[in-house]
């Protein structure tokens, strides 16, 4: 009675291990799992088909299908251990399985004493029960699990070695199969333990990977007043120039805020909802002006309340300056279309006037009026220039390239740079490095070359230096101009190229878009390097092209 009671024991514990892995497996997909299920599924088809016979040694055939059985559930749970831990099996248990089978089956079939194939059979499965105990416990995973399996499996490699002797002394039978279904039942939750220990421990990881090394920040603001965060990643010393101990609230963020965006960000956080995002500028610590893209999860407490606030912010500014950059190359066209298409029609009437005027105006009778006709004259005269500059932004406009030397172009244009820049107390300052020779239109870069530089004297009103740079980078050849004024305007900035816009009484805010033009023709690109209150320094960057 009392060996039945520990067989059902046995069975009941290993049926539910097998639903349990069973379950896990589905769940989760493991290879490792399955393979910890497959074995647990034979330990039960050995406690309901054959334990009780084995026990009662009703047959020599039920003796080997017990000792098979026995030895596969003991090398696949090797098996899974092994898949477990991320490494290959040995070989070298499988082929002493082997050969410890063939050595029982042949005792078993010589039908010698049971003591004779049971003594290799434990010396075999003990062996592994010990061995997997021992790997488990070198994983090395935090936690109770690991000891909790590493334990029961020594306890049943122990215990195996035990199991001969048991059987001899019949009151002792009994407990033995309770004591091995006891630490079956610990070994099998003290895996599933370990298996989310293991799997915690890699999420851990994992999001200290993701966090500590992502260029995007990653923050946790709780709403609980006072506002604090409860987490903000490393990324945001990239980011702004601040250290994470600089951040406590939201309102340390706003500070950072661009103060033309500031009204809006707070507009936005009074109504936003969970996926919104918002767009706006923020100032680093060493003063540059860069964009941000800040994404919104709301996190709500089980009293329906908003309790944390958690969100990404990325830096944008190249994608702004690609879109800024693309939206000015489409002005830049629809100027040159509007160009190649009217200033010729609306030149030709201006010269036909401009003519009569000058007729009339030598005529004695109109002597009178010498100075309205000198007035109107010189008014058209300045809308024909007008229009010469509008036709540069013509994309259809006859370009001569040939190879040049930049410095070359520059050093013909500093006498007449200089006399601007005397007259405007301004000191010019030239440093020329060592560039290759490329392929340019001499007339459109000086032409180019004199907007730039005059925008930059008539941004110094009293006065500073002028410095013009050539140098090579990266493969690249770079023209620099480089000002002391006050900077451009940020209305300017976000639209600079656009035709017609300046900030000059008598400018016609073609200069910028011109340049943009023939920077476009020449495949280079003109940029903004840096603006501030302390100066401005203007890159054209030309593609480099050996000659030899």
């Amino acid at each position: 009675m009392l060996l039945e009671m520990a067989i059902l024991t046995g069975l009941i514990a290993t049926f539910v291990t097998v639903s349990t892995y069973t379950y896990f497996y589905f769940q989760y997909r493991e290879k490792f799992l399955a393979i910890w299920g497959a074995a647990w599924f034979l330990h039960l088809i050995r406690v309901v088909f054959l334990e009780k016979a084995f026990a009662l040694q009703s047959s020599k055939l039920v003796s080997l299908l017990f000792i098979v059985v026995t030895f596969a559930y003991t090398l696949l749970v090797l098996m899974g251990t092994v898949a477990f831990q991320g490494q290959h099996p040995s070989k070298w248990w499988q082929i002493n399985g082997i050969l410890f089978l063939v050595v029982i089956s042949g005792v078993i079939a010589l039908d010698l004493s049971p003591l004779l194939y049971m003594w290799p059979a434990v010396l075999f499965v003990g062996t592994a029960y010990i061995y997997t105990g021992i790997s488990f416990y070198r994983s090395r995973i935090p936690g109770i699990g690991r000891r909790l399996t590493a334990g029961a499996f020594i306890l049943l490699g122990l215990h195996a070695y035990d199991m001969p002797l048991l059987f001899q002394i019949d009151r002792f039978a009994p407990w033995g199969y309770f004591i091995d279904a006891l630490l079956r039942f610990v070994s099998a939750i003290g895996i599933i333990i370990l298996y989310f220990e293991k799997n915690r421990r890699e999420l851990e990881k994992y999001k200290h990977i993701l966090s500590e090394n992502a260029i995007v920040l990653i923050f946790r603001c709780s709403l609980d007043a006072p506002y604090k965060f409860e987490y903000i990643s490393p990324a945001v010393l990239l980011m702004t120039g601040y250290k994470q101990t600089h951040f406590t609230g939201l309102k340390s963020i706003a500070s950072l805020i661009h103060r033309e965006d500031r009204r809006r960000y707070l507009a936005f956080l009074r109504r936003a909802k969970s996926g919104d995002c918002i767009n706006f500028r923020i100032q680093k610590q060493t003063g540059q002006i860069i964009w941000v893209e800040q994404k919104y999860t709301i996190i709500y407490g089980k009293d329906g309340k908003a309790s944390a606030v958690e969100g990404l912010i990325r830096d944008i500014t190249k994608r702004i300056q690609l879109e800024q950059d693309v939206s000015r190359l489409d002005r830049l066209n629809v100027a040159g279309q509007m160009a190649a298409n009217l200033a010729h029609e609306v030149r030709n009437p201006l010269t036909t006037v401009r003519g009569y005027l000058q007729l009339l105006g030598n005529k004695q009778e109109f002597r009178k009026y010498e100075d309205q006709f000198k007035l109107i004259i010189g008014e058209l005269d300045r809308t024909n220039s007008i229009i010469t500059e509008y036709l540069a932004l013509s994309n259809r406009k006859r370009v001569e390239m040939k190879y040049s030397k930049l410095n070359d172009i520059i050093q013909v244009l500093v006498p007449l740079i200089q006399s601007d820049a005397t007259s405007a107390k301004v000191l010019l300052i030239t440093e020329f490095g060592l560039v290759n020779d490329i392929l340019l239109d001499e007339n459109e870069i000086k032409q180019m070359l004199i907007n730039l530089c005059r925008n930059s004297i008539e941004a110094m009103p009293n006065g500073g230096s002028l410095l013009i740079k050539t140098y090579c980078e990266m493969h690249q050849i770079l023209l620099e101009i480089k000002d002391e004024g006050e900077g451009i305007p940020p209305e300017i900035l976000n639209n600079l190229g656009k035709p017609f816009l300046t900030t000059k009484d008598t400018g016609t805010g073609l200069g910028m878009a011109i340049c943009y033009t023939i920077a476009k023709r020449h495949n280079a690109n003109l940029k903004i390097k840096e603006t501030s209150p302390k100066g401005t320094t203007i890159q054209v960057i030309f593609p480099s092209v050996s000659m030899g």
